[in-house]
């Protein structure tokens, strides 16, 4: 198996998320201006710390950045990890790397990956996705919607994109692996990868034998954690190209990336819960037919 390569920016992003004291808005700003550590030790050090300026204890983490013995401790030590991932067939997608979707650089920082942890077909990102976000329970008739919208998007070649996490999330993957015209899947994990539910495994082994992929914004061992769940559902939004809520209720994780869909301009559809109407500029989804605004804004 070759070693994880220094041009690799999952490699710097990856060192910099386990270093002391650097989150991943840190690390963000530190990975727009420089993708590799060989980058940004080209710089004078001044530029370099005006790139996280503010950020708490900016000069230290600057001097620990050039400290290149130590760095390349740390380096290594990213590097081990990557190769153990990949020995799972574990990938790591950076924001600075190849298949990063672009979607996720639109979110708020504090919500902002810098690293996907993927398992499955990374070329499933390629594909056009729209997301599908429901927390159960809701309607049969709002069910009978979205299964009805899984089969209008397979048979166009589009990927839903929905969680890994309960029952809505299994049957929208059922229907998008069994269905007469089979599409790969992505779903979103609201934890780490080695902390996938178990009612989730089995799905989430079919959708990525059927050319699917399995992400998380978080670490493999990370949570599950209930305030999770409103990153989860924010990368679920950013990351395809359209967003359907069904039914959401205000004071859901769905509604937060709801509200966040609209403000980046996404187009964004729905089925109403009567009892939390949706913004206005929502499209509503009624009947089969209604589909054609969701492709629409696809092509558009």
């Amino acid at each position: 198996m070759p070693a994880a390569s220094p041009s690799d920016p999952a490699l710097f992003a990856l060192t910099l998320m386990e270093m002391e004291g650097v989150g991943r808005v840190t690390a963000g700003r530190l990975l727009r201006h420089f993708a590799t550590y060989d980058e940004l030790v080209r710089y004078p050090r001044e530029q370099v710390l005006a790139r996280v300026k503010g950020a708490p204890n900016a000069a230290d983490l600057v001097k620990r950045l050039f400290d290149r013995e130590a760095m390349h401790t740390r380096l290594a030590g990213a590097g081990t990890a990557i190769e153990a991932l990949r020995a799972k067939h574990v990938v790591l997608f950076s924001m600075r790397g190849p298949h990063w979707p672009e979607g996720l650089d639109a979110l708020p920082r504090a919500h902002r990956p810098v690293l996907l942890y993927g398992y499955g077909d990374r070329e499933a990102l390629a594909r056009p996705a729209v997301a599908l976000l429901a927390r159960p329970p809701i309607t049969d008739a709002a069910f009978d919607v979205a299964q009805s919208l899984v089969r209008t998007l397979a048979a166009h070649g589009i990927a839903p994109a929905t969680g890994a996490g309960h029952g809505f999330d299994v049957v929208m993957h059922k229907r998008a692996a069994s269905g007469p015209e089979p599409s790969p899947s992505l779903l979103v994990a609201p934890c780490g990868l080695a902390r996938l539910p178990a009612v989730m495994r089995p799905i989430a082994s079919a959708a990525v034998r059927a050319g699917g992929l399995l992400l998380s914004p978080f670490p493999m061992t990370h949570g599950p954690y209930e305030h999770d769940d409103r990153e989860r559902a924010l990368v679920l939004a950013a990351l395809a190209r359209a967003a359907v809520f069904f039914e959401p209720r205000a004071d859901a994780p769905e509604w937060g990336a709801l509200e966040w869909a609209l403000e980046a301009g996404k187009p964004v559809f729905g089925v109403e819960d009567p009892d939390h109407p949706m913004p206005a500029r929502v499209h509503r989804l009624h009947t089969d037919v209604d589909f054609e605004w969701i492709l629409a804004a696809l092509r558009a």
